[in-house]
């Protein structure tokens, strides 16, 4: 039997999207799928025309949202890749169809736990490397894979023996910012806004705009934990409601337990410090306290103790040498709940999250440099270009006297200090020439006796007005404020009060 030129090889089987089988074509093996919904309506008089119209339009609206998607993620994905995308589509009968290339020495999902208890770390490391790059590839065209799980990060072993993972199954994927009606994945798996948005009935299109490719990162925080551990996170305690659940024979999904307020527990089996902060972060309740997927990969290419320099706004400089004769084996900075901090690791596998003053007081630090930037000298008239000296890598700076020359010291990220004079920062535009204020003659009035206030010179000066005279606006005795361009302004003398213009004179 052929579909669209592909000769079935084997049955249609069901499956989540649909239908699944085998065919050949052109000497090659392709896998098909075959979506059950939506389909596209058949005119044979059954529906009334506008629910025809209505499932049309979902139809369409579905199949080049597919098409879309497809052709924008075949722009990074090739042959032998680690991205797997249909390199075809076409309608079969009323039903949306795509096809695959079959690929070669994919294990099977009867295998895939067996399989992985038997890889060793190293090759584990190269499977989570290869799956975060596919993943920073789909995520930098803006789009959410949206249904990451073990089955769909296939395990390949390739040409050379060695196993890779391969994104496969992008039928849930959308454009980050062209949401679809309904977004799901697996529900295992879910992120902590997936699963909010999902069990909403109302506000979801609040819950909806808070889906990003940060909901992607924790479903692979899960996987890695998986590949590392052979299970998924548990909690660390259960609220009486979820122990109850529990109890009942339901699964406390991940997803669940943070939503409610508990935190997950990373398995012991995990020894690597640098495993267990990555997934933990990963892991993250609030998405922005999650890696990037660049950052991810940045992470898994690291040596597994890794000391990384402190936070340039924190003015610390940490001092390697005792983190190392104190037992510190990592030293990486995080975001917890928006605020920056760090995460240490023991050599006896203890942790700690500490923050600023946490480090400082336990002496990891060397030295405290100076937090923001000094104000110039008065006499010496100048302004600093902050926006051109941070981008110099200078993170702070203060004013010093050196061998008797006044100056100033800009310090970068790990504290090394620069010193500058005034003339040295004005040839290297740091600085220019503060503009002294022009200063107006200003004329005034005396008030109004009745009136009794006293004029403030400046703060008439400060408000740009050059002349006051006295003026009246019907049977109203006010002031006419005059500024260096002729513009005038009539003011009661309740409203010179208001602005203090003046003040009352007992």
């Amino acid at each position: 039997m052929a579909v669209h030129g592909y000769e079935l090889i084997s049955e249609w089987k069901n499956s989540t999207c649909g239908k699944t089988a085998k065919a050949r074509k052109d000497g090659k093996v392709y896998f098909l799928k075959k979506y059950q919904t939506p389909v596209m309506p058949l005119n044979n008089g059954t529906l009334d025309v506008k629910t025809f119209e209505h499932n049309r339009k979902m139809f369409e609206e579905f199949v080049n949202t597919r098409k879309r998607i497809n052709a924008e993620i075949r722009t990074i994905a090739g042959p032998g890749g680690n991205i797997v995308i249909p390199c075809d589509e076409f309608i079969d009968e009323n039903h949306y169809t795509e096809a695959s290339e079959l690929i070669e020495g994919a294990v099977d999902d009867a295998e895939l736990e067996t399989v992985l208890s038997s890889l060793s770390i190293d090759v584990k490391k190269l499977l989570m490397q290869t799956a975060a790059g596919a993943l920073f590839s789909v995520h930098n065209k803006h789009i959410v894979h949206s249904d990451l799980k073990l089955k769909n990060v296939l395990l390949v072993r390739n040409s050379t023996g060695n196993y890779v993972a391969k994104l496969i199954d992008f039928d849930s994927s959308y454009f980050v910012d062209k949401k679809p009606d309904e977004v799901v994945g697996t529900i295992d798996y879910y992120s902590p806004e997936l699963g909010a948005y999902a069990d909403a009935e109302d506000d979801r299109e609040a819950l909806g705009k808070k889906l990003t490719e940060k909901s992607d990162i924790f479903s692979l925080g899960l996987i890695f934990h998986f590949y590392l551990s052979g299970t998924l996170p548990e909690p660390v305690s259960l609220t009486e409601k979820l122990r109850k659940r529990q109890e009942k024979g339901k699964i406390i999904y991940c997803w669940v337990a943070l939503n409610s307020g508990c935190a997950l527990k990373i398995s012991p089996v995990i020894h690597s410090p640098k495993y267990i902060s990555l997934i933990e972060d990963m892991l993250s309740l609030d998405p922005n306290d999650r890696p990037s997927a660049s950052e991810v990969l940045r992470r898994l290419r690291e040596a597994d103790s890794v000391i990384e320099e402190p936070w340039p706004e924190h003015g610390i400089v940490i001092d390697k040498e005792k983190l190392k004769a104190l037992g510190v084996v990592s030293f990486r900075k995080i975001c917890e709940s928006k605020q920056k901090k760090y995460k240490v690791f023991f050599k006896d596998k203890s942790s700690a999250i500490l923050n600023k003053d946490d480090v400082i007081s336990r002496h990891y630090c060397s030295m405290i440099a100076p937090i923001g930037f000094c104000e110039p000298r008065s006499e010496d008239h100048i302004v600093f270009d902050l926006e051109k000296i941070k981008s110099r890598g200078f993170v702070s700076g203060e004013r010093i006297i050196l061998a008797g020359v006044k100056g100033y010291s800009f310090y970068r990220a790990d504290s090394t200090p620069t010193f500058f004079k005034k003339d040295t920062l004005l040839a290297m535009k740091y600085a220019k020439t503060k503009e002294e204020p022009t200063v107006f003659e200003v004329s005034i009035v005396e008030p109004w006796p009745e009136h009794g206030i006293k004029f403030d010179l400046d703060s008439i000066r400060e408000k740009g007005y050059v002349k006051v005279e006295k003026a009246t606006m019907g049977e109203t005795k006010g002031y006419s404020f005059i500024k260096a361009d002729g513009t005038s302004r009539f003011l009661r003398v309740e409203i010179v009060l208001l602005q203090k213009l003046a003040h009352a004179v007992k």
